[in-house]
């Protein structure tokens, strides 16, 4: 006989017996019940509570984000038809955002407590959920041709696509020419 049948016909003689049937599945509940009860006292993660900030940003990060759209942006611009020499400006509205992941626990008496979740590696000081860059709040084009409107057109069009900002903070202008006076 096989192992498969022992292990069926075991199991038939336990299921005609009803005390042994009641007796295990009360022991498969207490078990069941028993280690609900002890994953509560062990943590599964260090957590540390969500009191600090959800945001950290530096401002140099900040700087070299929109110096290097800057560049990008100048490099492309200064190609199109028309634009001849250009000078781009980018302002932020907001610094790169970076929001931790969070544990909410529900305790006995009804209230919540949220906690950060923290990594074991112990390199970073809590579970990153997610990484924002920073919102551009306008961009500035000042470039030779930008006194012809068809130019400026294209200009504020494809700063928008790149940008994703709208056309209303996109302002491109004719740049001062070497030797000439303003009027």
């Amino acid at each position: 006989m096989n192992f498969r049948q022992q292990i069926k016909i075991q199991a038939e003689r336990l299921w005609k017996d009803e005390k042994k049937r009641v007796r295990l599945l009360v022991a498969m509940g207490l078990a069941g019940m028993t280690l609900l009860a002890l994953s509560e006292w062990i943590p599964a993660q260090p957590v540390v509570p969500a009191t600090q900030p959800a945001a950290s940003t530096t401002p140099a990060d900040d700087q070299s984000y929109a110096s290097s759209l800057e560049e990008q942006l100048t490099d492309l611009i200064s190609q199109m038809e028309g634009a001849g020499a250009t000078r781009v400006m980018v302002t932020l509205a907001t610094g790169e955002k970076t929001i931790y992941a969070t544990d909410t626990e529900t305790g006995a008496e009804g209230g919540a407590k949220e906690q950060h979740v923290l990594l074991d590696d112990g390199t970073t000081p809590a579970l990153v959920e997610s990484v924002s860059a920073p919102q551009i709040q306008g961009v500035a084009v000042v470039c030779e041709g930008g006194g012809n409107a068809a130019v400026q057109s294209r200009i504020t069009e494809l700063v928008s696509v790149l940008t994703g900002v709208g056309t209303n903070h996109i302002a491109v202008t004719e740049m001062l020419v070497q030797g000439e006076e303003q009027p």
